[in-house]
């Protein structure tokens, strides 16, 4: 059933798009990116390109004798000293409380990260790609591996943006695809909650507001405690995970509150805005609530002070109830992924029985571009969607 419901807000999110994508096939695991001579010309090409943002990100070998004797963190230091950036290593995927023996399960508490360039001001865009690029290249090139599966430099991410209610009419993409005889059967199932991963929302946009997802827990609880023991502090409505901050989740600019509303804005003539495909009927309960139309998780990968998050954010949609994921970004560069990212789509499709959505890309292009072209089929992957 609840894969079933799920069908329903997926489909919402594929309505104004075409069935157009293009899928790559599993990229190799295991130590691919410690022995990939072609890897290792790509992360140059990448640096060049400024295609880095500065992070360098790794994952230990759950096989290695120190790190099943509960050596990790003691391994990460040393992967850090060797690769030379003068800083200490974290958990990309911090201590997830009550879930946190679901991670350890997928491996998730095996990877790491550390600042390569990325918080120096010292460095502008082109260095900073340039730094981390070479500190891969030259950690890569050293005989001694042992205890790492992977080694990556964190690619730059950009958001994939095209910038009665009142611009119903205006909606005229609804009428192409018979969006009204769909709402004759659902306008949104309010058990359903769509995660949307971006720049953000306005908690407060009066179109939204009446659909937002609540941990009942942290809304009710004490400022400054991870009440509900999930590793996040003050979470009510999501998690900013560029600035690592539960209270504000507006991000850096409007396309989060854009994507939003094209999946949830209300609809049936509140004379506000626009509709949102999955947006409900218009009831509310006598509180302000909204009794139709799906509910919206609002992680934030796009903050004001950092770009970073991402993998972290999908694992927090799966763990919290979210059975869909909206992606409206990707990568700089063709062919290249973040391991961690795909890792953590994986774990969303195994823990949430869910699926999770991007968009394929703007440029009119039939190369491969990660993450919307990973996976094997909507149930093993991501689902790339082409406009």
């Amino acid at each position: 059933m609840p894969r079933i419901k799920a069908l329903h807000a997926l489909a919402a999110l594929v309505a104004t798009a075409s069935a157009e994508s293009l899928r790559g096939s599993r990229p190799a695991r295991g130590r691919r990116s410690l022995t990939d001579d072609s890897f290792i010309q790509t992360v140059k090409e990448c640096g060049e390109a400024d295609g880095l943002s500065g992070r360098i990100q790794f994952k230990l070998d759950k096989d290695y004798k120190d790190v099943k004797t509960g050596y990790a963190a003691a391994i990460a230091a040393r992967v850090a000293d060797e690769a030379g950036c003068g800083t200490k290593p974290k958990r990309l995927f911090r201590p997830a409380g009550k879930h946190e023996a679901k991670h350890v399960a997928a491996g998730l508490d095996l990877w790491y990260t550390m600042d390569c360039g990325a918080d120096d001001d010292a460095l502008d865009l082109h260095a900073t790609s340039l730094r981390a690029s070479e500190k891969v290249r030259e950690f890569l090139a050293k005989g001694d591996h042992k205890g790492i599966a992977v080694f990556e430099p964190q690619i730059v991410h950009k958001a994939l943006a095209v910038e009665k209610d009142a611009y119903r009419s205006l909606q005229t993409h609804y009428d192409a695809i018979n969006l009204d005889g769909a709402w004759e059967i659902t306008t949104g199932d309010p058990t359903v909650t769509v995660q949307v991963l971006d720049s953000g929302l306005d908690p407060d946009h009066p179109d939204l507001k009446k659909h937002l997802w609540r941990n009942e827990a942290e809304c009710h609880g004490e400022a400054g405690v991870d009440d509900d023991d999930n590793g996040f502090v003050d979470d009510c409505h999501g998690y900013n995970h560029a600035d690592d901050t539960g209270t504000d989740l507006l991000g850096d600019g409007s396309h989060g509150t854009h994507c939003s509303g094209t999946i949830a804005a209300d609809n049936m003539n509140d004379g506000i805005g626009v509709a949102g495909v999955a947006g409900g009927d218009g009831t509310e309960d006598g509180q302000g609530n909204a009794l139709t139309g799906v509910r919206l998780m609002t992680s934030v990968g796009f903050g004001k002070t950092d770009v970073n998050g991402f993998a972290e954010g999908l694992t927090y949609g799966a763990d919290n109830g979210a059975r869909v994921s909206s992606n409206s970004w990707g990568y700089n560069s063709w062919g290249m992924y973040d391991q961690a990212e795909l890792d953590a789509i994986d774990y969303y499709n195994n823990e949430a029985v869910g699926f999770v959505v991007f968009a394929a890309g703007n440029s009119n292009s039939k190369r491969l571009y990660y993450p919307g072209c990973y996976g094997e089929d909507e149930f093993h992957g991501a689902i790339g969607v082409a406009a």
